[in-house]
């Protein structure tokens, strides 16, 4: 079993039915590989973890990094690993630029994102790093 932590800039185009098309397209190539993870995107950055068969992995990344979608991908971890942390975790999505979402909604899925990536599995050097940057994207850090 393998892991892989990368980020990466959503390019200008990239808006609300494009992220819905990359969710629809990471839940169907997802699971015929039987790759499981997370995605978080907020703002303007990706943040992903990726666990299942090292290569296919690779291969998934190769293709994100080709997808005019995404820009400046880098990754920020990957190895071996013992178990999944991810392995019954499915896609979501709450569009914050939604006209009818108020500034405290936001600031409540954000407190609300925060307080998972502080409750959840982080036992592996990936999914550290993931919940880590996932905490630095909603507190408005640089990643």
């Amino acid at each position: 079993m393998y892991e892989l932590v990368y980020s990466s800039k959503a390019n200008k185009n990239t808006d609300k039915y494009a992220i819905l098309d990359i969710l629809k397209t990471a839940e169907s190539t997802n699971k015929k590989l039987a790759i499981t993870g997370c995605l978080v995107f907020h703002k303007t950055t990706f943040v992903q973890i990726l666990e299942g068969n090292k290569k296919d992995i690779h291969r998934l990344l190769a293709k994100i990094s080709l997808d005019d979608r995404h820009r400046d991908v880098v990754i920020l971890h990957e190895g071996e690993i013992k178990k999944r942390s991810f392995d019954s975790w499915s896609m979501a999505f709450h569009d914050l630029n939604d006209q009818n979402i108020s500034q405290q909604d936001t600031r409540t899925f954000e407190q609300n994102l925060i307080m998972l990536s502080e409750l959840v599995d982080r036992s592996s050097a990936a999914s550290f790093l993931f919940w880590l940057n996932v905490r630095k994207q909603v507190m408005g850090w640089l990643v």
